[in-house]
């Protein structure tokens, strides 16, 4: 089993990338057990309860990463995509929804050190989607182009597929599609189609089962001569 260092964990906040003023992330997943116990048990018995996944996150004060976090405590509709080992294609990308809950612009302000904040945020009712990365964070300028395919699997009919899309920097138009294939490659069928994009922002958009195809790839048109920086991640639950 692998184990990693965190040394290029990146932070998707939005339609911004984050992670260079933050040297500390954890991501916290839980479920709230509610007791059900009753006569006759010999032991506790729990029924499963509520999720919820929560941000802990602290950094180095700058300014323009505090316009934006500022900003985000009137949002409650904000797209986190966490990147916990690199940003290469086929590595894990962990993304939900979240509302922003608490921001210390001034987390620490001891003199002689350096100047921190905190940040705390809460989801907002979304799952938290453990997928990976089909398009790494680049500039693109091609006017048709499609990720490496991926074997992500099928999607049962409990199940559904979720794309998270960040766009850090637009010019132009960008429209994005999620297909999927019953091989490696042909058949296509259009599964997720994203809002098209003309500035910055992002996006956390599903499909629900059930899709018996296992092939997925992220194809994308640029139009009016411009370029655009992006990341899309894939992930089934």
């Amino acid at each position: 089993m692998a184990t990693y260092v965190q040394t290029n964990v990146g932070l998707y906040w939005g339609g911004y990338s984050l992670a260079s003023s933050f040297n500390a992330i954890a991501l916290n997943l839980a479920s709230s057990p509610q007791d059900n116990t009753v006569y006759g048990d010999t032991f506790v018995s729990n029924a499963a309860g509520l999720s919820s996944v929560q941000l802990e996150a602290e950094g180095f004060w700058e300014s323009a990463t505090d316009l934006v976090l500022q900003t985000s405590l009137g949002s409650d509709d904000t797209v986190l995509s966490v990147t916990p080992v690199d940003q290469a294609a086929g590595s894990p990308s962990l993304f939900s929804k979240v509302t922003t809950s608490t921001y210390n612009p001034i987390g620490t302000g001891d003199v002689g050190s350096m100047l921190g904040f905190a940040l705390s945020a809460e989801g907002r009712g979304e799952k938290s989607i453990s997928g990976e990365i089909l398009v790494i964070p680049a500039t693109y300028t091609t006017s048709s182009e499609s990720s490496t395919n991926a074997s992500i699997g099928a999607v049962s009919a409990t199940e559904s597929v979720y794309s998270a899309l960040h766009v850090t920097a637009a010019s132009g138009t960008l429209d994005v599609i999620v297909e999927s294939a019953p091989s490696n490659w042909s058949g296509e069928s259009t599964r997720i189609t994203h809002t098209q994009f003309t500035a910055i922002g992002a996006e956390m958009k599903s499909a629900a089962g059930a899709i018996t195809d296992a092939y997925w790839r992220v194809k994308w048109t640029i139009s009016g001569g411009g370029s655009f920086d992006f990341i899309c991640s894939l992930g089934i639950i």
